[in-house]
């Protein structure tokens, strides 16, 4: 009787260990959401960092680049409030900011003008970015 009862305790124990992985798939799913949402908006950045190297950088290609850039960050936002210990304000701030300034750019903006707005704003995004990709990448 006393084996029968460690038995159901057992198996009780072990039922509720296993409901436990399914917030770990969970987790598991949020962030390979947020990785790759991170490297489609580290991608974007890269090539519009380049395009203002090159000279080949628009006011209109700034727009599409953050229009094109929405759905990733909105998706990265979004996964990344599943996370445990993920701190979402900074970046929806930061992409509220930079959103805003970018829509505030007349179209016939110089490029000085539009690379001051790229510089004050984009860095607060990456920044929070960056504090959200901490918690999805291990430490190398």
């Amino acid at each position: 009787m006393l084996l029968g009862l460690v038995v159901v305790l057992a198996l009780a124990a072990l039922a509720v260990a296993g409901c436990g992985g399914g917030s770990t798939s969970s987790d598991a799913a949020a962030k390979a959401a947020v990785v790759a949402g991170l490297a489609k908006i580290d991608a974007a950045i890269a090539d519009m960092t380049a395009k203002g190297t090159s000279g080949a950088l628009t006011v209109a290609g700034i727009k599409a680049t953050r229009d094109s850039l929405k759905a990733d960050v909105q998706t990265v936002i979004d996964s990344a409030k599943k996370i445990k210990g993920a701190d979402v304000s900074a970046a929806e701030k930061a992409w509220a900011d930079l959103d805003a300034a970018v829509t505030a750019l007349p179209d016939s903006a110089t490029l000085m003008d539009a690379a001051g707005v790229l510089l004050t704003k984009v860095g607060p995004l990456t920044a929070a970015l960056a504090q959200i990709k901490a918690l999805v990448t291990p430490a190398t």
